[in-house]
């Protein structure tokens, strides 16, 4: 991937933070890391984060010309709920270090999200609420929007596999889909034992999950499996699986009193996104925006 400057009202956006968003958005967009990335998948990837990256500059820019800023006290709270997720505050420090990151960088990069959320909301929570004639009318023009998806519920053994270990994991996998047949342990016990992603500690179980949830191979199988059955050998990117599906919810329609809430907030989400989108817009026609190779 060519390195590139973007420069937004002579901020320059460091080639850091642009590899730091191609990677948020590849797994928000496809599930997948940058590397794993098809050339016309990068290609998309990389447009979105492009334009991502400079509405959220300019956000934050305007939020900056406004005050609006968050305090100390705001930026350590965020930072110990994200600290949370770690064994300790050393490991948390550590991980960031790793990552090339320094406590200072850190806080200015909790504060910078902060505060574009804060301007964010400060421009959406002006959207109006709508009206009982457009909560219907929605309701009525989207009949396939109404109805509850198919879910299951699956539980799953991860074998990790890389160029490395491909052919090691795979004889690791195939070891305990024998042991899962052979049926001594329990599948959440060898899930417990086996598999390398973080639901191992609830004996593999992902809970229920719809369409667009899991990556499409691992989707297909889960969706084709009756409760109680196990797949195969699947292969993702993410390495080789086990699945065991324990439950499935088929698809029910909603009648208009149980999405009501739901439409009503999707209404004015939409309009609240329509306001940031004018807005920005503005802001982009006002900026200085220049791109170096």
């Amino acid at each position: 991937m060519q390195e590139q400057t973007i420069k937004i009202n002579g901020k320059a956006i460091s080639h850091f933070d642009f590899i730091n968003a191609m990677q948020s958005y590849a797994m928000e967009m496809f599930h997948k890391t940058v590397d794993q990335l098809t050339a016309e998948e990068t290609e998309q990837v990389q447009e979105i984060a492009i334009e991502r990256i400079i509405a959220r500059e300019l956000i934050f820019q305007q939020a900056l010309a406004e005050g609006v800023v968050p305090g100390d006290e705001e930026v350590n709270k965020e930072t110990t709920k994200v600290m949370a997720n770690f064994p300790s505050p050393e490991e948390f420090y550590a991980t960031l270090e790793k990552a090339g990151i320094d406590r200072d960088s850190y806080y200015r990069m909790i504060r910078q999200d902060l505060s574009i959320n804060m301007m964010t909301e400060k421009i959406t929570s002006s959207a109006p609420e709508p009206s009982e004639e457009e909560i219907k009318a929605f309701y009525d023009a989207n009949p396939d929007k109404m109805h509850k998806p198919t879910q299951v519920r699956a539980s799953h053994i991860l074998v990790k596999a890389t160029d490395e270990n491909r052919e090691e994991a795979k004889t690791k996998i195939a070891d305990v889909e024998q042991q899962v047949k052979a049926g001594d342990l329990s599948f959440g016990a060898l899930a417990k034992e086996h598999s390398v992603c973080p639901s191992k500690e609830k004996g593999g179980d992902l809970g229920f999950f719809g369409p667009g949830s899991m990556v499409k191979e691992f989707e297909k199988v889960a969706f084709s499996l009756k409760p109680g059955e196990t797949s195969d050998i699947v292969e993702t990117p993410f390495g080789y699986h086990l699945i065991q599906v324990t439950d499935r919810q088929e698809e029910v329609l909603l009648s208009y009193d149980e999405v009501k809430p739901q439409i009503i907030t999707f209404l004015k989400e939409q309009t609240g996104a329509k306001l940031l989108h004018e807005w920005v817009e503005k802001l982009k026609q006002k900026a200085e925006i220049t791109f170096d190779n």
